[in-house]
């Protein structure tokens, strides 16, 4: 039959079930246990060692609450998350809570190797970037984005195609290097299975362009903080080398790469006159309500390929007062890609 990326697939974590999407398996963890059928003979597996295990193997799978058993052959042994038949759900590392107004934290970046097409090796198309507000105090919910940077499969090259250089630091303003090729919605939304039903069909300037509003319901740039209390950065990241440190500067020649993990990219130092523009992109919050959506989009991206790897760096360093009312983790973050 083949999976697909809404497919539900029974999971023990710890002696507790849970469901997770086919599309978002990259949240089960080595250790988790997949129920298997051999034979006719039921077995527990540990995901870790779900490679390994026969192509005849059967695992269970729920489809439009219909339960089926899909062999282990249709599993596709490559890595690549299916971003393009439904929108993908990112988890972020860990947030920070109570650290105040616009925090000097560093950032963190989190990585998607990206499958664009199941048709062919490579697509163009439109690249979306979904951010949920799941604070259940909603002001508390921004969530600063300092840079994008799409890369080859080897993790250390820059994709660049006929539209774009792959490499985006929001800190560079209006520009391509900055966050001129990106554009925004502009009203409120929840969560669609299809972003462009979402905005409409259209994203683009000037009605959908970027701008330094802070309002509601659309990704504005901000270089002086998000004016909110207990959420947001002092600054973005460093567009130019100070100190001998790196420098994200949005020329693939030049360009240092976005490290993956968790508060290990430093924010830039605002007492230095070269950094006192370096801003970020956040979507604000007040006013607005919980799992209200806002898309950043990304128009005719260029060929890129299934192995792609998408990395965005985001500040995890002051995500509300507390846990219990500010940014969580899960279903805050989401990216697509539709091809044309």
């Amino acid at each position: 039959m083949g999976l697909q990326s809404s497919d539900l697939i029974l999971v023990e974590r710890s002696n507790v079930l849970y469901k997770e999407t086919y599309g978002n398996r990259a949240n089960i963890d080595s250790s988790d246990l997949l129920l298997v059928d051999r034979g006719g003979t039921l077995y527990k597996c540990a995901y870790s060692d779900w490679p390994n295990a026969n192509s005849s193997d059967l695992i269970a799978v729920e489809r439009s609450n219909v339960l089926y058993k899909e062999t282990k052959s249709n599993w596709p042994t490559t890595s690549n998350i299916d971003i393009h038949s439904a929108n993908h759900m990112i988890t972020l590392g860990t947030l920070l809570y109570g650290q105040g107004d616009d925090s000097t934290n560093p950032y963190s970046v989190v990585e998607v190797q990206m499958e664009v097409s199941s048709s062919a090796s490579y697509a163009d198309g439109d690249l979306y970037i979904g951010f949920r507000n799941t604070a259940s105090t909603s002001y508390y919910g921004d969530l600063p984005i300092a840079a994008v940077q799409i890369l080859q499969s080897d993790g250390s090259t820059v994709r660049v195609t006929d539209w774009h250089d792959c490499t985006w630091n929001f800190a560079l303003g209006n520009t391509q290097a900055g966050y001129a090729d990106w554009s925004t919605t502009r009203y409120e939304d929840t969560l669609e299975s299809n972003p462009e039903d979402a905005s409409g069909g259209y994203y683009g300037c000037p009605s959908n362009c970027i701008d330094d509003s802070k309002t509601k319901w659309r990704f504005s740039f901000t270089d002086d903080g998000t004016g909110s209390a207990q959420v947001g950065a002092a600054k973005g990241i460093p567009s130019t080398s100070y100190g001998g440190g790196p420098a994200y500067t949005g020329n693939p020649s030049t360009t240092s790469i976005l490290p993956v993990g968790t508060a290990n990219v430093a924010q830039t130092s605002a007492s230095h006159s070269s950094y006192s523009t370096d801003g970020y992109l956040f979507a604000e919050c007040s006013q607005t309500s919980q799992y209200d959506v806002v898309w950043l989009a990304l128009a005719f991206t260029g060929n890129i390929y299934n192995g792609d790897r998408i990395r965005i760096c985001y500040f995890g360093g002051g995500n509300g007062q507390s846990s219990s009312n500010g940014l969580q983790t899960s279903n805050s973050l989401y990216l697509r890609f539709i091809e044309e």
